[in-house]
Order: structure tokens, then C-alpha cells, then sequence
């Protein structure tokens, strides 16, 4: 079991990809967080458009992560294994285990232990840009994703739910 890195000296939250036949591989360096989570989103529906059928999420350099990002990740898993695929997480530390457990996103991934090594030819996504509406819907659409796969999740994000909600109602109407 990996442990989190020291958060003083984390990295700058990076995403690096790489796709090896029907597997698309994502490390995460520093934090998973609604920064990235779109871009994740878009390198995983890349990977589909392209016949891939599974994800592998590297998290040895992770040091956290947000709901919205797991609530993406939730989604993702939701919709590879519709399609027959998986959603795999390696270097998964307690604390990050303690988080996807809380929260349900555990139940919907698999937790490899000894993962296979991930192609060296990588590369550094960045950020994909968003405007505050496209952004806002992102994180209602995860926060959503999480309530639907732990009901304790609808207490837990009803305000966070509320505002978003009235958040995209307030920009639609500007």
C-alpha cells in the first residue's frame, strides 16, 4: 500500500496520460481536483472514441482529492463498464481509500495492489479550460453522480447541490 506524499511537498497537480491498445493510464501528481477533473474526462472519452475499454488511474503521487473529481471518476467508472470495460486505481493510499470509501466511489473501481507497469511514452495534459458555467455544471453533474451511488452522499452535498444548481440558474439568466 502506497502512502500519501507529504502534502508541503506535493507536486504541482499535474495529469499524465498514456494509451497502451485498449487502456487509457492517468497519473495524477498532487491533487485530483474539479481543476482537472474535466480534463481527465475528456482524455477517458478520448480513449472510448479510440475502442478503449479501460482506465487505469496511478495515484502513488496523489496527495487528495476533491468530490468533484470523484465524482467524475464515478461516472467514468459507470459508463466504461456499460461498455464492458473497468476502472482500475493503483498506489492507493489509506487516506485516499478512507475518501473513496466514504463517499461510494470504492464500489464502483477495483484497487490493484501490484499493478503492471504503465507505458513510459507519456504525457502531461493540461488543464482543460472551462467558463464558470461549463465549470459549475461539471461539478453538479459529479456531485449528482455521487448521490446516485450513496444515498448518505444527498445529505452530505445538498447544499453544495443547491448551489450549484442555483448557481447555472444565475448565469443562464445573465
Amino acid at each position: 500500500m502506497s502512502e500519501t506524499p507529504d502534502p508541503s511537498h506535493a507536486p504541482q497537480d499535474r495529469i499524465v496520460v498514456a494509451v497502451d491498445g485498449d487502456t487509457g493510464y492517468v497519473r495524477v501528481e498532487g491533487r485530483g481536483s474539479f481543476k482537472v477533473s474535466a480534463t481527465v474526462k475528456d482524455f477517458c472519452r478520448r480513449v472510448q472514441e479510440q475502442d478503449g475499454k479501460h482506465l487505469v488511474v496511478n495515484l502513488e503521487k496523489c496527495v487528495g482529492m476533491d468530490s468533484t473529481f470523484m465524482g467524475v471518476l464515478a461516472g467514468i467508472s459507470q459508463k466504461l463498464k456499460k461498455e464492458g470495460g473497468s476502472l482500475r486505481m493503483t498506489h492507493v493510499s489509506e487516506k485516499l481509500k478512507g475518501l473513496m470509501t466514504t463517499l461510494g466511489l470504492i464500489r464502483l473501481v477495483t484497487v490493484v495492489e501490484d499493478p503492471e507497469p504503465a507505458p513510459e511514452a507519456t504525457e502531461e495534459l493540461k488543464a482543460t479550460p472551462q467558463g464558470a458555467l461549463a465549470s459549475a455544471q461539471e461539478m453538479l453533474e459529479a456531485h449528482e453522480t455521487l448521490v446516485d451511488i450513496q444515498e448518505d452522499n444527498k445529505l452530505r452535498f445538498q447544499d453544495v447541490l443547491d448551489y450549484l444548481r442555483e448557481d447555472i440558474q444565475r448565469q443562464r439568466s445573465t
